[in-house]
C-alpha cells in the first residue's frame, strides 16, 4: 500500500545515530521473553499436557486451534501498534503494561488439572487458557519486534543491535528450554509433585520474563520516522507483506529453522530417556551443549557481517553440518556410550547457528526491501507475520511430535490424582524409533527447503546501503550511476 505523504519526525531524535551499549542491552534483555516464551512452551507444554491426562495429538490441537486466532490477532497487532501515537511511541505502551499480565496467564496456562477426571473439562479450559496467553504474546511480541528496525536506521548499527539481541535470544533459549526440562526430569522420577512444578513456572519465570519487558520499555525508544497517514485495517494490510518475494523468502527461512529447534526441544526429554536410553546425565547437558556450541560462533557470524558477508549467505553456511550432525545423533546406537553422543551435540550446534541467528539481523533490510516497494514503512505489519510464523513453529513441532508418539504407541506417563506425583514406562521399540524420527525426517526436509530459501533472498551490503540512501534521499534514483541502476533493476526484479 502506498502513501505520498511526508513522515513525521521522530522527536526521539536522529534516525541513523550511533546506540549507546546501555541503549542495545536495555532493549537486547527484551529478548529473555520475546525468545524464551516460545522456547518455554515448546520444551514442555505438550508434557505437561500428557502428564494431566491428555493424549499426545490433544496439545497439538490445542496449539493449531490457536493458530487460526493468531491468524487474527498477530497482524492486527502490527497494524494497531503500526497506527498508535503516544508520547512513548507507538511501540513501548504494549510492552510495558503485558509485563504485568504475564504471571496471570501463566497461571492460567499452567493449572495443575490431573486431579480432574474429565478430559473434555481439561481440554477447553487449556485452550482458552492459551488462546489468552497467545493474545498477550502477541500484545508484547509484535511491538518489541517492530522496534528491532526502528531504533536506528544505520545499518552497521542495526547488525551490533541484533548481534546482542541473539546472545540474549541463545541466553533465554538456555534458560527457558533447560530449567523445565530439568524440573520435567525431576516429575518423571517422582521427585517433586505437579503442584510444585506449576508453581515454580507460573511465579519463576513470570517474573524472570516481567522484569526484562519493564526494562525494555522503558529505557529503549524508537528513532525512525513515524508516517503521518495510518494504515487501515483490513485483510489487504494483514496480507501486504506477502507481496514482497524478499519477505516470503525470510519467512521460510524462519519457519523452518525454528521449527526444526522446536522438534528438538519439544521432544529432548523423552528421547534422552527412551530413545538413547542415557543414564549418564540430563537431558539438560544436550541442550545446554547445543546452545553453548551455537553461542560460540556469534563473534564469528559477527566478524563476517564486518566483513560485509551477505547475511543470507551466512544463514545457509552450516546447514550441511547440522544435517550430518542430525542424522547421525538420531541413527546413534541406543544405549552404546553415553558420552559419544555429546561431540554430536556440538557438531549439530555449529551447523544451527547460521540459521538460528541471522532472520531477525536480516529483519530489517528486509522492512527497508518493503519501504522501497510499497512507499511507507510499516513494520508493525511485518513483525506481526513474523510473530504468528514463529509461535506456528511451535504448534508444528507439537503438531507433527504428537501424531508421531500415537501413531508409534508411546506410552503416556501417568499422574497420581491425590500426590500429584509421576509415573512413567518402558516404551515399545516403535515408539524409541518414533521418537528419533520425528527429530531427524522433519529437520532434513525443512533445512533442505530453507537452504534453496536463502539462496533466493539476494540481499547483501552493497544492495542494502544503496536502499537506504535512495530511502533517506541521499542519493535521487535518477541520479544513479550505471552501476547502481543495473543493481536497483536487480533488486526490484529479485526482492519485489
Amino acid at each position: 500500500m502506498k502513501t505520498e505523504s511526508a513522515p513525521v519526525v521522530n522527536p526521539a531524535g536522529n534516525s541513523d545515530m550511533k546506540l549507546s551499549m546501555k541503549a542495545k542491552l536495555a532493549f537486547s534483555v527484551g529478548e529473555l521473553y520475546c525468545s524464551g516464551a516460545t522456547t518455554l512452551i515448546a520444551s514442555v507444554y505438550m508434557v505437561f499436557l500428557v502428564i494431566n491426562g491428555l493424549k499426545p495429538t490433544l496439545p497439538a490441537s490445542i496449539i493449531m486451534i490457536a493458530k487460526i486466532w493468531d491468524a487474527v490477532t498477530d497482524p492486527a497487532m502490527g497494524i494497531i501498534s503500526d497506527n498508535t501515537r503516544t508520547k512513548w511511541g507507538r511501540r513501548r505502551p504494549y510492552i510495558f503494561s503485558g509485563a504485568f499480565l504475564l504471571i496471570f496467564s501463566l497461571a492460567l496456562l499452567f493449572m495443575p488439572l490431573n486431579a480432574v477426571k474429565s478430559n473434555a473439562f481439561k481440554y477447553f479450559v487449556y485452550l482458552l487458557a492459551y488462546l489468552i496467553y497467545n493474545t498477550l504474546s502477541t500484545m508484547i511480541n509484535v511491538p518489541y519486534l517492530s522496534m528491532t528496525a526502528e531504533l536506528t536506521s544505520d545499518f552497521y548499527e542495526k547488525n551490533k543491535l541484533n548481534v546482542i539481541r541473539q546472545v540474549f535470544a541463545m541466553i533465554a533459549g538456555a534458560v527457558s528450554g533447560g530449567v523445565p526440562i530439568v524440573l520435567l526430569e525431576k516429575l518423571h522420577k517422582g521427585e517433586i509433585p505437579l503442584r510444585t512444578f506449576s508453581l515454580l513456572m507460573i511465579f519463576g519465570f513470570g517474573i524472570y520474563y516481567a522484569v526484562p519487558l519493564i526494562i525494555a520499555s522503558t529505557f529503549a525508544r524508537e528513532r525512525t520516522p513515524i508516517p503521518e497517514e495510518k494504515l487501515k485495517f483490513s485483510l489487504k494490510n494483514f496480507l501486504l507483506p506477502l507481496k514482497l518475494k524478499a519477505f516470503v523468502y525470510l519467512l521460510l527461512m524462519y519457519f523452518l529453522a525454528y521449527s526444526s529447534l522446536d522438534l528438538i526441544t519439544t521432544n529432548i526429554v523423552w528421547v534422552v530417556n527412551y530413545g538413547f536410553e542415557i543414564k549418564s546425565y540430563s537431558s539438560f547437558v544436550i541442550l545446554v551443549l547445543i546452545s553453548v556450541s551455537y553461542a560460540v560462533t556469534i563473534p564469528f557470524y559477527h566478524y563476517m557481517m564486518k566483513k560485509d558477508k551477505a547475511k543470507p549467505l551466512l544463514y545457509r553456511a552450516g546447514i550441511p553440518l547440522y544435517m550430518l550432525g542430525i542424522t547421525a545423533l538420531c541413527l546413534y546406537p541406543r544405549g552404546f556410550n553415553d558420552y559419544l553422543i555429546l561431540p554430536l551435540c556440538v557438531l549439530v550446534g555449529f551447523g544451527m547457528s547460521g540459521c538460528m541467528l541471522m532472520p531477525w539481523i536480516i529483519f530489517p533490510d528486509v522492512v527497508d526491501v518493503g519501504e522501497l516497494k510499497f512507499g511507507t514503512r510499516n513494520t508493525g505489519s511485518f513483525s506481526g507475520l513474523m510473530t504468528f510464523v514463529r509461535k506456528t513453529t511451535t504448534a508444528t513441532s507439537i503438531l507433527i511430535s504428537g501424531a508421531v508418539l500415537d501413531l508409534t504407541k508411546f506410552k503416556k506417563p501417568v499422574t497420581d490424582y491425590t500426590t500429584g506425583l509421576v509415573t512413567s514406562f518402558e516404551q515399545p521399540l516403535s515408539a524409541i524409533w518414533g521418537l528419533r524420527m520425528v527429530i531427524m525426517v522433519p529437520i532434513l526436509i525443512f533445512m533442505t527447503i530453507a537452504f534453496w530459501a536463502a539462496k533466493k533472498l539476494t540481499l547483501n551490503p552493497q544492495r542494502s546501503s544503496l536502499i537506504q540512501r535512495i530511502l533517506t534521499k541521499e542519493t535521487d534514483i535518477d541520479s544513479l550511476s550505471e552501476e547502481e541502476m543495473a543493481e536497483y533493476k536487480a533488486i526490484r526484479k529479485e526482492l519485489f
